[in-house]
Parts: C-alpha cells; sequence; structure tokens
C-alpha cells in the first residue's frame, strides 16, 4: 500500500465537502488508498462527515454499484487514467453528501395546507409541484404512511400514493442531483408497494416494488436503501409462498445491517427470516433465529417487533408439540398486546390463545376463545382464516369426543370452503369427517390433511386481488 496517506482536507475534497476542486492526481491517490482497504484514511473519513462503513459497502466487490475489478485493473498499469474509475467511484458518495436545499416551509406547514384540501385536490396539487414536491415533505408523507399501518391500511394507502406522485414531480434540482432524487423515489414507491400488499393487492404491489427497484439502482447505491427495500419487499414474498427466495433477501438485509453496526435492524429481519423459516414447515429452525433476534430487539424504538418476534415463537412452540413452552412464553409477554390497536394483530393473538389452551388440555376455555376468534375473522370476510379456525374447533371437539358439535361444526365450514373454491376432493374429504366423526386417531390425521390442502389457498387468494 502507498505510505503518503491524503490530507485531511484532500479527504474532504473527495467527499465534496468543500468548494475546493481537486485534481485529478489528488483524487487518484485518495482512491487508491481506500481501495487498498487504508485503515488509517479510512477512519479519517469519519472527521468529515461520512461513516467509513457506508463507504466500504459502496466500494467492496460485489456491491451493484462498485465495479471494484475495473479499478483495480486499472491500479495494476503502469500509468492509469484513474478519471472514469473515480467518476464512477465518488458519484455516489458527492450525491449522498451534496448540500441539501433550503425549503421556505417546514414540512408540518406544507402538510397541514394539504390536510386542508378535498383528497382529489390534494392528488392534483402535489402531481403540480411546488411546495408539495419538497423531499422533507414527501419523506414526511412516507413517514406518515408507515406510521399508521396498524390502524388505517386505506389510509396508509393514500398517504403513501401521494409521496409517490410528489417523489415523480420531483425534479434533481429539487431533490439534490438525480441520484438523490432516485433514492427518494425508490423509498415513495416501496412505501406505496407496501401499502398495497397490506391491503391485499399482490399484484399491484409487485409492479410497485419493481419500480422501487429500477429506483434504486439508478440512485446512490447506499446500502442502508438496499437493505430497508429488501426489507419492504419480503413480506409480500412470503405471502407469496417464496419462502427461500424471502429468507435469502433477509439475509442480503441482515449482513448489510450486521457490517454497519445496526443491530435492531438486523433483528427486524432475522424475525422475518424466522417467519419464512415456519411457514416452510421449519419450527425448530425458526425458534433458534427467534431465540437469538429477541436479545437484538430495541424495545424503546420498536415494541411492534417484540411482539411480532414472541407471537411466532409461541407459534412454533406450539406447532412443534412444546406447550407448556408456549404458555411460559405467553404468560411473560401477554403485557405487550396492551396498547395495541390493530383489529387482525389481537384477532391472531386470541386465536393462537385459544389453539394452547386446546393443547394444554382446557377444552372448554379454549372453545370459546376459538369461537370468538373464528367470529372476528367471519365479520371481516376473512374466508382462509376462517377455515383454519374451523379446523382447530373440529380438533378440539375430536379430542373431546364431542360428535354432534363436530358435525355442525363441519356443515358450518362447508360454504367457506366453497368461498376459498377448493376442489372436490377437498370438500369430500371435509364431509368425511362427519363420518369418521368418532375414530380419533382418524379424524384428527384428516383434519391435518385438510389444513395442507387449504395451505395454497392462501397465495391463491392473495393472488387474485
Amino acid at each position: 500500500m502507498p505510505l503518503n496517506h491524503p490530507a485531511l482536507e484532500d479527504l474532504a475534497v473527495f467527499l465534496g465537502n468543500t468548494s475546493r476542486r481537486a485534481t485529478q492526481g489528488q483524487n487518484a491517490q485518495v482512491m487508491r488508498h481506500l481501495l487498498f482497504g487504508c485503515a488509517i484514511c479510512r477512519e479519517r473519513l469519519s472527521a468529515v462527515g461520512w461513516d467509513h462503513r457506508h463507504l466500504t459497502r459502496l466500494l467492496e466487490p460485489g456491491a451493484e454499484n462498485a465495479p471494484i475489478e475495473s479499478y483495480l485493473a486499472l491500479m495494476a498499469t503502469d500509468e492509469p487514467d484513474y478519471s472514469r474509475a473515480f467518476d464512477l467511484a465518488t458519484r455516489s458518495v458527492s450525491a449522498i453528501l451534496s448540500p441539501e436545499r433550503q425549503w421556505p416551509q417546514a414540512p408540518a406547514m406544507v402538510l397541514a395546507e394539504l390536510d386542508s384540501l378535498p383528497a382529489e385536490e390534494q392528488a392534483r396539487r402535489v402531481s403540480a409541484g411546488g411546495s408539495f414536491v419538497a423531499p422533507p415533505v414527501i419523506e414526511a408523507l412516507i413517514e406518515r404512511s408507515h406510521a399508521i399501518r396498524y390502524q388505517d391500511a386505506e389510509e396508509m394507502l393514500r398517504l403513501a400514493n401521494l409521496a409517490r406522485l410528489a417523489a415523480d414531480a420531483c425534479s434533481p434540482a429539487e431533490a439534490g442531483n438525480d441520484l438523490r432524487l432516485a433514492d427518494l423515489r425508490t423509498r415513495a414507491w416501496a412505501q406505496y408497494g407496501n401499502a398495497l400488499r397490506v391491503l391485499g393487492r399482490p399484484r399491484e404491489a409487485e409492479g410497485a416494488f419493481a419500480t422501487a427497484q429500477h429506483c434504486r439502482r439508478e440512485g446512490t447505491g447506499d446500502p442502508l436503501l438496499r437493505a430497508w427495500l429488501l426489507e419492504k419487499i419480503t413480506p409480500l414474498v412470503i405471502f407469496q409462498g417464496r419462502f427461500d427466495d424471502a429468507i435469502e433477501k433477509c439475509e442480503e438485509a441482515g449482513e448489510i445491517y450486521r457490517e454497519l453496526g445496526e443491530s435492531h435492524l438486523l433483528a427486524s429481519t432475522m424475525v422475518q427470516k424466522a417467519i419464512a423459516t415456519l411457514y416452510s414447515g421449519e419450527a425448530e429452525s425458526a425458534v433458534r433465529v427467534l431465540n437469538q433476534a429477541i436479545p437484538l430487539i430495541d424495545y424503546e424504538e420498536d415494541p411492534h417487533l417484540l411482539l411480532v418476534a414472541c407471537h411466532n415463537l409461541i407459534h412454533c412452540y406450539i406447532d412443534l408439540g412444546r406447550p407448556d413452552q408456549a404458555l411460559q412464553l405467553y404468560s411473560e409477554t401477554k403485557d405487550l398486546y396492551q396498547g395495541i390497536e390493530d383489529p387482525l394483530i389481537l384477532l391472531r393473538a386470541t386465536w393462537q390463545e385459544g389453539r394452547l389452551l386446546r393443547d394444554l388440555g382446557h377444552l372448554q376455555a379454549a372453545e370459546t376463545t376459538l369461537l370468538r376468534a373464528r367470529k372476528g375473522y367471519l365479520e371481516r370476510k376473512l374466508a382462509y382464516e376462517v377455515a383454519l379456525v374451523s379446523l382447530d374447533l373440529a380438533t378440539l371437539y375430536v379430542k373431546d369426543g364431542r360428535v354432534e358439535k363436530l358435525k355442525r361444526t363441519v356443515l358450518e365450514t362447508v360454504p367457506i370452503f366453497h368461498a376459498l373454491r377448493v376442489g372436490l376432493e377437498t370438500l369430500a374429504s371435509l364431509l368425511q369427517l362427519q363420518q369418521i366423526a368418532g375414530q380419533e386417531q382418524q379424524a384428527l390425521e384428516l383434519i391435518s390433511a385438510l389444513s395442507a390442502r387449504i395451505e395454497p389457498l392462501r397465495r391463491q387468494r392473495i393472488e387474485e386481488n
């Protein structure tokens, strides 16, 4: 490695932090040091406002925006021309660090003005430009959309759509440069895609995420943005049943977060990975991932993430036939549900509690709880969930020897299976439960087979919306 380290001022110039322009030779010297992994120079980057870990991600082999092989090939020549290599390497860094435009109005004032308008007029105004397309306003719309995801999915989508329209109307000059504009559009389109997914519109969500991915490739190459986008896409991939793909995305995002020291964000990707692993039928592996993730979660920053992690760990223990461990964890984490307003989260908790009570042998209490969960899903017309809760009730009645209750549940479930458009063979198997209601082992095996048969219907339901 060359011994002549660039001066601190040269590093600042390299990163675009001063008005002075560097010569090609000075830039080449900085580039050479950074590419050879000079620890001294990389540590000094923090003194001029850039985390050296982010630069490492931008320059390392395999990073999409860093053609490192080209740089190394150029340096291997006797008299390399660094101009092209320098342009490629510094374009992203300079774009990220370029000064932000100062806007005369605070985002809160602009949003207050926007809120006073009818919904149709809001969309027209943000598409027309002006103060409504200021990047701080767009970021605020994205944040507002994300914050309301558990309370009002329709409003989540409306706000995300405004952010998308505003980002598309924003210009490179308003965003700071074309790379930062691409990053901004990445965030807006990804939030829009996530809102579509939450509302059960997966085909549109997939299109929005494709646009977000295209924008990201045109942007700065910010590794945190790449990891964030992978996280946004993963739930859709899980619900489509592409579990291996989801796990791969989680691992890629997790690697970025781990290298950047973002332990809480790493925990988030690990929880997603565990969910994909659980749905793929590997509950034991999911337990290991969740037990690694939970200590990394910052409860103050995101209490909901801890709830999701514990909820799925309980789910794993139930599936593994370890109800005692599930009960212990449920008792320890029950307080996490206090203050939760999302009715679907509360319904999932009720359903899980019913399954747990059933497996522990508290059949009367389990019946009451499962019936409450089924009623909640029926009211929301969620046929897939109603079908699964009904099968859990059927299991309870088989274990308790309540043949008439089982037969009645089967009859009540037939129209639900019709709504899911199951095949005749599956419907016949459901009706067969009435014939073998008194034969516990055969009935339980048939219920298990029915659960496995309707699993693909969840993906079909999502894809047809």
